[in-house]
């Protein structure tokens, strides 16, 4: 993506899961905070761009994602975990939306600075307060490197243990750079820290590259500038590619795993992205 520019992902992020908040009957995520997030003019432009064969599936993804990091996270915190570090943190409201579970927890938000100073911006238009133990730190994860940047912060301590959340990432990068990441990550944090990520399952992905969701979510994410990647993962070579680097496998969700957990009221399959998987691994 262009590095001067926002993120257009992040900001549909957000809105898809404003419209679930907004729409959902049952609801599997509650962002109350994303639709004031993304200004109206912005939303505006998303909805005139809205693909019905792809929209629908790919917010299902990013807010049953949403809430298997924070029902792991929420479980992590009882058992001593006080610091979270989300990567691409984009338009997440985590720090103000969970008030309930900050008290005693230090939030590190990394992504691209455009991104990040869109958001602080965005934050003092509406006049919200930025809490004190929420730190930003902006990262180009093409161009500088996680271990260097966030062990040079006085305020993050490598020695605690700590929960990491990768969403909606990997599929933009080369494998070579989620290696990469992957190895900082188990570099700068203690024995029994948590990852939670999702990733493209390549097997999954070639079987489907006919599709016409997969080709019309292709060519959207090709004409804003932010093509896939696809450093993905072979998913039945997962628990023995993280092994590699560093974790140890704790789940590993399919698609059809995500959906008996998260929509089971879902009866059309294209209710889901047929490609993604969900991974949660402990540092060794």
């Amino acid at each position: 993506m262009n590095e001067n520019q926002v993120s257009n992902t992040s900001l549909w992020t957000a809105y898809m899961r404003a419209y679930h908040c907004i729409h959902a009957t049952d609801k599997i995520f509650d962002d109350f905070l994303a639709y004031d997030l993304v200004p109206e003019d912005v939303r505006e432009q998303i909805e005139q761009q809205i693909i019905p064969e792809v929209f629908l599936p790919a917010t299902n993804n990013i807010v049953t994602r949403a809430r298997y990091t924070e029902d792991i996270l929420e479980e992590t915190i009882r058992q001593g975990v006080n610091q979270y570090v989300i990567l691409g943190a984009g338009m997440d409201t985590f720090a103000l939306r969970r008030q309930d579970l900050m008290e005693n927890l230090k939030v590190f938000e990394i992504d691209q600075p455009t991104t990040q100073d869109f958001k602080l911006q965005r934050y003092a238009e509406l006049g919200w307060k930025i809490p004190e133990n929420l730190y930003f730190v902006p990262i180009d994860f093409t161009k500088q490197n996680l271990e260097t940047e966030l062990t040079h912060l006085p305020s993050y301590d490598p020695e605690a243990k700590t929960f990491f959340s990768w969403l909606g990432v990997t599929n933009y990068l080369t494998r070579e750079e989620v290696e990469t990441t992957l190895r900082s990550i188990a570099n700068i944090t203690s024995s029994g820290s948590i990852l939670v990520f999702d990733y493209i399952d390549i097997n999954e992905l070639n079987l489907n590259k006919q599709s016409e969701q997969l080709q019309k979510s292709t060519e959207y994410l090709e004409k804003v500038g932010e093509p896939r990647k696809t450093g993905g993962f072979n998913s039945l070579r997962l628990a023995e590619d993280l092994a590699s680097l560093g974790f140890n496998l704790v789940e590993n969700l399919s698609p059809s795993d995500i959906e008996r957990r998260y929509l089971k009221r879902c009866t059309d399959i294209q209710h889901s992205l047929r490609y993604m998987n969900f991974a949660c691994a402990v540092i060794k």
